[in-house]
Protein backbone atom coordinates (compact mmCIF):
# COMPACT_ATOMS: atom_id res chain seq x y z
CA UNK A 1 0.00 0.00 0.00
CA UNK A 2 1.32 3.32 -0.66
CA UNK A 3 2.06 6.07 1.62
CA UNK A 4 0.66 9.39 0.64
CA UNK A 5 1.90 11.73 3.69
CA UNK A 6 4.46 13.00 1.34
CA UNK A 7 1.96 14.05 -1.29
CA UNK A 8 -0.46 15.31 1.60
CA UNK A 9 2.28 17.48 2.69
CA UNK A 10 3.33 18.97 -0.38
CA UNK A 11 -0.22 20.14 -1.36
CA UNK A 12 -0.57 21.77 2.10
CA UNK A 13 2.76 23.12 1.33
CA UNK A 14 1.30 24.32 -1.60
CA UNK A 15 -1.68 25.64 -0.77
CA UNK A 16 -0.58 27.58 2.43
CA UNK A 17 3.41 27.90 1.68
CA UNK A 18 4.24 31.73 0.59
CA UNK A 19 7.67 30.82 0.25
CA UNK A 20 7.42 28.99 -2.60
CA UNK A 21 8.47 29.62 -6.52
CA UNK A 22 7.84 28.08 -9.67
CA UNK A 23 10.88 27.27 -11.88
CA UNK A 24 11.04 25.83 -15.32
CA UNK A 25 13.82 24.54 -16.60
CA UNK A 26 15.46 25.80 -20.31
CA UNK A 27 16.28 24.22 -23.42
CA UNK A 28 19.35 23.24 -21.50
CA UNK A 29 18.13 21.88 -18.47
CA UNK A 30 18.92 24.92 -16.63
CA UNK A 31 16.93 26.44 -13.91
CA UNK A 32 16.85 30.67 -12.91
CA UNK A 33 16.50 31.68 -9.15
CA UNK A 34 15.97 34.96 -8.26
CA UNK A 35 18.91 37.19 -6.91
CA UNK A 36 17.38 37.45 -3.32
CA UNK A 37 17.91 33.60 -3.28
CA UNK A 38 20.91 33.18 -5.26
CA UNK A 39 22.48 36.07 -2.44
CA UNK A 40 20.86 34.01 0.57
CA UNK A 41 21.93 30.64 -0.72
CA UNK A 42 24.55 31.55 -3.48
CA UNK A 43 25.00 29.95 -6.82
CA UNK A 44 26.25 25.91 -5.98
CA UNK A 45 23.83 23.48 -4.63
CA UNK A 46 23.75 19.90 -4.24
CA UNK A 47 21.01 17.98 -6.41
CA UNK A 48 19.33 14.98 -4.36
CA UNK A 49 16.49 13.40 -5.89
CA UNK A 50 14.09 11.72 -3.53
CA UNK A 51 10.68 9.75 -3.80
CA UNK A 52 8.51 11.55 -5.96
CA UNK A 53 10.49 15.03 -5.54
CA UNK A 54 14.25 17.23 -6.09
CA UNK A 55 15.32 19.18 -3.09
CA UNK A 56 17.74 21.58 -3.72
CA UNK A 57 20.50 22.06 -0.88
CA UNK A 58 23.26 24.83 -0.59
CA UNK A 59 26.39 24.08 -1.29
CA UNK A 60 29.00 25.50 1.81
CA UNK A 61 31.08 28.12 0.55
CA UNK A 62 33.74 27.21 3.30
CA UNK A 63 32.55 23.76 4.70
CA UNK A 64 35.50 23.60 7.67
CA UNK A 65 34.33 27.15 8.93
CA UNK A 66 30.55 26.36 8.98
CA UNK A 67 31.34 22.87 10.91
CA UNK A 68 33.95 24.92 13.43
CA UNK A 69 31.09 27.84 13.68
CA UNK A 70 28.48 23.66 14.42
CA UNK A 71 31.39 22.61 16.61
CA UNK A 72 30.94 25.28 19.16
CA UNK A 73 27.35 25.05 19.33
CA UNK A 74 28.47 21.17 20.17
CA UNK A 75 30.79 21.57 23.09
CA UNK A 76 30.27 20.67 26.48
CA UNK A 77 27.94 17.49 25.44
CA UNK A 78 29.35 13.56 25.55
CA UNK A 79 29.23 11.55 22.76
CA UNK A 80 26.80 9.94 24.50
CA UNK A 81 24.42 12.93 25.15
CA UNK A 82 25.12 14.01 20.94
CA UNK A 83 23.70 10.50 19.88
CA UNK A 84 20.75 10.61 22.32
CA UNK A 85 19.91 14.10 20.44
CA UNK A 86 20.35 12.88 17.78
CA UNK A 87 18.28 10.08 18.21
CA UNK A 88 15.51 12.09 19.52
CA UNK A 89 15.30 14.40 16.75
CA UNK A 90 15.41 11.39 14.06
CA UNK A 91 12.22 9.64 16.02
CA UNK A 92 10.56 13.53 16.11
CA UNK A 93 11.06 13.83 12.42
CA UNK A 94 9.69 10.53 11.49
CA UNK A 95 6.98 10.67 13.69
CA UNK A 96 7.67 7.65 16.20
Amino acid sequence: MRSYGRFISSALFLLFGENMITAECDKEGRLQLRPDLRQRYGRKFFVVEAPGELVLLPVAEDPVKDLQKLGRKLEGYTIGELKEKVHRQAMDEVGA
